[in-house]
């Protein structure tokens, strides 16, 4: 042995099938923390805030104030300032969306299995397409 240690990987010393049940049963636990995270999130930043503001905007025939002219009656003519304004505006109209979406997106890719991701929205078929374009619909306002 040229004075090398032989190392030996866990899932070959003990039982195999013990470490890749504990492997699946963890990655369980947390797809379903991630789901929960993502309901949670989307009701508080998507679902609950829309859902209010359908009501009012059947009541008002108006969904509120424009973010590009305020109250005005038309945009502002086009500047750095008018451009910066609106920029900040948009900022604060979704930074928690992007918060929630930077937070899911790199759950996905800490918690969910590369392939699991892959057998359910890797396919290039038809249903693979529509699994996909379903997964994203309760993201969208």
């Amino acid at each position: 042995m040229d004075g090398q240690l032989e190392v030996t990987p866990p899932a070959v010393r003990g039982s195999q099938g013990g470490a890749a049940a504990s492997l699946e049963g963890r990655s369980i636990v947390g797809v379903g923390v991630l789901a929960g995270i993502a309901v949670a999130g989307l009701s508080y930043v998507k679902w609950d805030p829309y859902f209010h503001r359908a009501f009012v905007a059947a009541a008002q025939h108006s969904i509120g104030v424009s973010i590009i002219s305020g109250r005005a009656s038309g945009a502002p003519e086009p500047s750095v300032a008018a451009a910066l304004g609106y920029a900040w505006a948009y900022g604060k109209a979704i930074w928690q969306a992007m918060i929630l979406g930077l937070v899911l997106g790199a759950g996905v890719q800490a918690v969910v299995p590369r392939d699991w991701l892959a057998k359910i929205l890797g396919r290039t078929s038809f249903s693979g397409v529509a699994v996909a374009g379903l997964a994203s619909v309760p993201s969208m306002m």
